[in-house]
């Protein structure tokens, strides 16, 4: 929802999110041992222990069901249910902004390959991150949503040609070309008019609507999968129904520009 240059990796962003959450029950889903071998026995180690073995402290139980794909169950069923709606709510209603003025309008095939574009970034996302924590690798597992967000970041600010960031603050191509020049700070005020009537426009009102429930949704999963993996390796943590109110609070109270 907030364009197509930046709804991409954010879909890749959210599903490694939520797998990163439940980064202690993914990581109880241990793989299982290769057969040993009379030259090549299979070391006795806890990334190879029976679903029997007592876990090491500070690492969650194995987890039944947590290697059958329930969490990437729920992470597709986020980005089928809430991101992709959303997403191509805002991108249907607005189409020169959702792609940075490049393109007037958007077909049906086109809103049909960025939904199963998102949704398989969604997928991929997760299915990387998981792979990577089940190894242990849990800082290359974190990498997966900072790069993210950073791909994210360098859409709206730099974009295809460098004025993403008077792209994204413009509704529309003529909003576009009324943008101010800016060449020193004494045209700071200027601009400053141009985003301020932009935050009263119909596309901020339409990213009002679309991101108060996809980001709420998302902290809501995260922060819900991340106290049960925390009760399951028997850490504290802010307990499931504070958790669900943070997500709460983001999807009722996200800020709104003054038309909303």
């Amino acid at each position: 929802m907030l364009g197509v240059y930046t709804d991409l990796p954010w879909a890749y962003g959210a599903g490694a999110g939520i797998a990163l959450s439940a980064a202690h029950q993914l990581r109880g889903a241990r793989p299982l041992a290769r057969a040993a071998s009379p030259t090549r026995p299979v070391p006795a180690s806890p990334r190879h222990a029976s679903a029997g073995d007592e876990p090491r402290v500070g690492r969650a139980p194995r987890v039944k069901g947590a290697a059958t794909g329930r969490h990437l169950a729920l992470a597709l069923v986020y980005g089928a249910l809430v991101f992709v709606p959303t997403s191509l709510a805002v991108a249907r209603a607005h189409p020169e902004w959702a792609t940075m003025q490049y393109k007037g309008s958007l077909s049906r095939n086109d809103l049909v390959l960025l939904a199963a574009a998102e949704l398989a970034l969604v997928a991929a996302g997760f299915l990387v991150a998981r792979g990577l924590l089940v190894r242990g690798r849990i800082r290359l597992a974190a990498v997966q949503v900072i790069g993210a967000c950073l791909v994210m970041a360098c859409a709206v600010v730099h974009g295809p040609d460098g004025d993403g960031w008077r792209r994204f603050v413009s509704a529309d191509r003529a909003d576009l070309a009324r943008f101010p020049d800016y060449t020193d700070l004494g045209d700071a005020g200027p601009v400053a008019r141009h985003v301020l009537a932009f935050l009263g426009s119909d596309v901020a009102v339409a990213l009002c609507l679309a991101g108060a429930p996809a980001v709420g949704a998302l902290v809501l999963i995260m922060g819900v999968l991340h106290q049960f993996g925390l009760t399951d390796a028997g850490a504290e943590g802010p307990g499931v129904i504070r958790a669900g109110f943070v997500g709460a609070v983001v999807a009722g109270a996200s800020p709104r520009p003054p038309s909303c």
